[in-house]
Order: structure tokens, then sequence, then C-alpha cells
């Protein structure tokens, strides 16, 4: 299959099952997948990483600690809002590297932040940040801070739900301050 072709094309949740299926099935075929999700054109970037990370939820041992650390790197300079989604839906499906650059957590927190944002980008940094202070426990309290002092008003009831969530964990998690 000539998954750069096809991914061409606007995509039904369907048709992404077909290229998932096809992808599975050969052996050379994620590889060439996970490449078109840094592709230059962003429409094959796009439905790429929305492949991925359909193969990443059921079958994340696919994923490399490079393929992984690709992502990370990757996700900082990404300017299109759905191909960043993406990103953040893998290393959200996928173990963070062992070494978060401090970049990539600030963006995160940036992310997090901003009213504005993709309500998915502001949850899946979210769920990012709790995860690497999972990792790092030196975060726990710059996220609480964060998370403590929002204005509730100024983010959806969604956003909102999962700050409720992650406080409650930060809570709950004997992780060291």
């Amino acid at each position: 299959m000539n998954y750069r072709e096809q991914l061409k094309n606007p995509a039904s949740l369907g048709y992404i099952d077909v290229i998932v299926q096809s992808a599975l099935s050969e052996p050379d075929s994620f590889e060439e997948i996970f490449r078109l999700a840094f592709d230059a054109d962003t429409d094959v970037a796009w439905r790429s990483g929305w492949v991925c990370d359909k193969i990443s939820r059921k079958h994340p041992h696919l994923f490399t600690p490079e393929h992984i650390q690709k992502i990370a790197d990757t996700l900082v300079i990404v300017k299109h809002h759905g191909i960043r989604r993406e990103y953040l839906c893998l290393l959200n499906n996928l173990h963070l590297p062992d070494e978060v650059s401090v970049e990539l957590i600030n963006q995160f927190f940036e992310w997090m932040i901003m009213p504005k944002s993709d309500v998915s980008a502001q949850v899946l940094s979210m769920k990012l940040l709790y995860k690497i202070c999972q990792k790092q426990s030196e975060f726990k309290q710059e996220l609480m801070a964060y998370l403590e002092n929002i204005s509730p008003s100024d983010y959806t009831p969604g956003f909102n739900a999962t700050r409720k969530k992650i406080i409650k964990l930060l809570n709950n998690k004997q992780l060291k301050p």
C-alpha cells in the first residue's frame, strides 16, 4: 500500500482503521507510517499521527525509545494543532522518555494554562506533567501551584474535571517534594 498517497486524502475513522490494519499486517509498514508522522505535508503527518495514535493504544510495544524521543524532540517545534494533539496523545499512551527536556516541560505548562488553547492540548499536557511528577517529584509543587491558582471559569468543564482529578492524585500520591 502506498501510505503517503492514501494519507493525502481526507480520512474517516473507518478509513484510518483500514490503514492501521494494513500497517500491522506488513512487517515494514509500521516504520513507514511512523516516518510519515513527521512528513513535510501537514495533512500526511496529521493523518499518519492519527494512525500511530491508534496503533499505540493496542500495540505500544512497537514504539522504541528512539521513536518516543523523536516525538518528544519534534513536539516542541510543531505548529499544526492536529499534529501537536496526535504527538501529545502518543506520549500520553506511551512511556515518557527517561529524560524530558526542560524546554518540553515548559511547553507543557504553557499549553496547559493557555485558556484559548485546544482543550485536548491543555488536558494532555496536564496529564503528561503529572506523569513527569511521578518520575521527577521536584515538579509536584510547581504543577500543584499552577492547578490550584487557575481560575476554573476561564476553562472548559473537561479541563476542570481533569484538573480536579490531577490535584486529587497529587495530594494522594506519596511523591516527594
